[in-house]
């Protein structure tokens, strides 16, 4: 009995939850130290030391739900532990990211970039670039290549310019692709991705010469034909590029350039079939006969 009231009488007197916690932390015990903040949280819910001590434990664990719950709270109370929040995300990004989780390093980063819109990613940017590439997202893609490309190496520039290409691309940016691929060209004239960046290349101005003719553009659109052919990709749409630029030409009354342009679209055709070779062969008995 003696006993008992010994104990009891040395908890009173001893150390609060907090004081344990710190204790267990300056230990490295982060588990235990967090077990003992969330007990002084239970016991005093409006303490908000409790409740970032709560948080950040979380974060170091490795528990970025709990971590982002508590800091909701406690952001919500005192908007000055923000640096803090951002911190600790950040870092779970990281950890994230060196055991291949990819999921949880977006996450935790949207977490950050909640809290700290223009906050720096360095090293993370170029891979959360990649994730959302791959999962479908290519706008929130540019935005963080575009990112990664500020802090790139003049070593690693060339690969993220080729695939901001790609995603400007397939976003329907092409003006501002061609001029990606073309960087990616000049930096790295003899890369493994130079002849794909060419076929992109002529692949865009091809859809940039047909808008512009739409758009009523002759002018600008032979100015994107004749990168295509001059390109010579894609290879496949040569002979309709060529038959393309002579109905330009021929629209323009520039009948000699269009003459060439449609005896190239019989060359590219030594069989003489198909209907765009019947197309090209009517306009040319049109330029030189009149009919």
């Amino acid at each position: 009995m003696a006993a008992c009231v010994l104990v009891l009488a040395s908890c009173r007197g001893g150390e609060d939850a907090i004081a344990r916690g710190d204790r267990l932390w300056a230990d490295s015990a982060y588990a235990a130290a967090l077990a003992e903040y969330r007990l002084a949280l239970r016991q005093d819910p409006g303490d908000g030391s409790a409740l970032l001590r709560v948080a950040h434990g979380y974060a170091v664990v490795g528990q970025l739900e709990n971590a982002r719950e508590a800091y909701t709270e406690l952001l919500a109370r005192d908007p000055r532990h923000t640096d803090q929040a951002v911190f600790d995300y950040v870092r779970l990004a990281r950890r994230a990211l060196q055991r291949g989780d990819r999921y949880g390093m977006a996450v935790a980063v949207e977490a950050a970039l909640a809290l700290r819109p223009q906050i720096g990613l360095a090293d993370l940017a170029a891979p959360l670039a990649r994730y959302y590439a791959e999962t479908g997202q290519p706008a929130r893609a540019l935005s963080l290549y575009e990112r990664a490309l500020a802090v790139a190496t003049p070593d690693s520039a060339p690969e993220l310019l080729y695939e901001i290409g790609l995603i400007e691309q397939a976003l329907g940016q092409c003006r501002s692709a061609i001029g990606s691929f073309t960087a990616y060209r000049q930096r790295r004239p003899n890369g493994a991705r130079v002849g794909e960046a060419r076929w992109h290349t002529g692949s865009c101005a091809l859809t940039l010469a047909r808008q512009a003719h739409q758009e009523g553009k002759p002018l600008e659109a032979l100015e994107h034909l004749d990168l295509v052919l001059e390109l010579g990709v894609p290879e496949n749409v040569q002979d309709q590029a060529w038959f393309e630029r002579g109905e330009i030409l021929f629209a323009l009354g520039r009948f000699e350039e269009a003459l060439a342009a449609y005896r190239r679209v019989l060359d590219l055709n030594p069989s003489r079939t198909g209907q765009l070779v019947e197309r090209a062969q009517r306009r040319i008995d049109q330029i030189r006969f009149g009919t």
